[in-house]
């Protein structure tokens, strides 16, 4: 089955969902239509030239109000507001929220009552939306019937729950702390701004190029959605000067002492089996670049394991916060878009 999709927002993440559906052979979605506030030619040159990615492996052409893209054609829209979209008219049963603008359940969830899509997934640790679904840990737990807005949480959470997911199967776990190291984002500016970012800390206004700039970002309390046995956690989160290639770490208590061979023989058996495609080891040294292009959630780093003689253990993982994230929001919009409840229909849009 093939689901139809729509991409709200044609920046870091559309884009590289873009790419992602259009260099994998099968990849079980069709992207109907998009919308985002940049003209189409724009868009069409968004994705044909990318700093990090490089050139688009194929072609990209602006056609009046399509992008056409290996020669599918997508229809542009370039709407301010969801609600304006008519997703409908295009056939479009799963819409992708990645304009990073509307989050809250209540207003991505205007996709549906007025855009007339069925589903959407939101790509960013949403308010209120119907269900986190983190792919490895819960993703299984979703309703057709109740969950008409999903979201899997972030990049950061999906890396540190796959690794505490293993844990926690195959050891216990609990204390944990998690720390993650997440490389330049999109909102961040050149230079000092009291504007523009999507938070309330000053601080993420600060130069992103010349500081590692810390804020205060819940991202254990979605870890925790998504594996509640786990109880009480403490987090760090930094924005550092890289361009891509972010890192999660996770430490806390083992129901019973470990060692580092026995946690990094789990990691790559579940690599290798249940987790194979969301979790990935590898044994070589590897840096933040090495992950560039990875569709991981997590790259399991088992050269930064520890462990002590009273069960603590810390553990490390390599994600590349873009690129992988982006092929988890397809595997839900796969999903959601294949397991529409028998009976429902479109919704018919109408101009709010």
């Amino acid at each position: 089955m093939t689901v139809t999709i729509g991409i709200n927002g044609l920046g870091r993440i559309g884009r590289s969902l873009t790419r992602i559906v259009a260099s994998v052979p099968n990849p079980g979605v069709e992207i109907a239509a998009v919308n985002d506030i940049a003209s189409t030619e724009k868009l069409a040159y968004g994705l044909r030239r990318d700093s990090i990615r490089g050139s688009f492996p194929g072609t990209v052409t602006a056609r009046g109000d399509y992008l056409v893209v290996n020669d599918h054609a997508i229809r542009a829209f370039h709407h301010e507001r969801p609600e304006r979209i008519p997703w409908a008219d295009h056939g479009v049963d799963v819409v992708i929220e990645a304009t990073g603008r509307f989050r809250a359940g209540t207003t991505a969830r205007n996709h549906i009552t007025h855009g007339g899509a069925r589903k959407v997934v939101i790509s960013a640790s949403a308010d209120d939306p119907d269900a986190f679904l983190v792919f490895g840990a819960n993703h299984q737990s979703y309703d057709p019937a109740g969950h008409d807005v999903v979201s899997p949480a972030s990049c950061g959470v999906n890396a540190l729950t796959v690794m505490a997911k293993v844990l926690l199967d195959r050891f216990g776990l609990g204390s944990v702390n998690t720390s993650v190291i997440l490389a330049g984002q999109g909102w961040q500016r050149v230079q000092d701004s009291a504007v523009g970012n999507s938070r309330d800390d000053p601080r993420l206004g600060r130069a992103g190029g010349e500081s590692i700039i810390p804020h205060n970002y819940v991202v254990g309390d979605l870890v925790r959605v998504a594996l509640p046995e786990i109880g009480e956690m403490r987090y760090s989160y930094y924005c550092v000067p890289t361009p891509i290639g972010s890192l999660a770490e996770l430490s806390g208590q083992t129901g019973r002492p470990v060692t580092a061979e026995e946690v990094n023989r789990a990691m790559a058996e579940a690599a290798a089996g249940p987790l194979r495609g969301i979790l990935a080891y590898d044994p070589d040294p590897t840096v933040s670049v090495d992950v560039k292009n990875n569709s991981a959630s997590c790259l399991f780093d088992p050269s930064g394991t520890q462990t002590t003689a009273d069960g603590g253990v810390k553990v490390r993982g390599w994600f590349d916060n873009e690129w992988g994230f982006s092929n988890r929001l397809l595997d839900l919009a796969r999903l959601v878009g294949e397991r529409l409840p028998v009976g429902s229909s479109r919704v018919s849009w109408s101009v709010a």
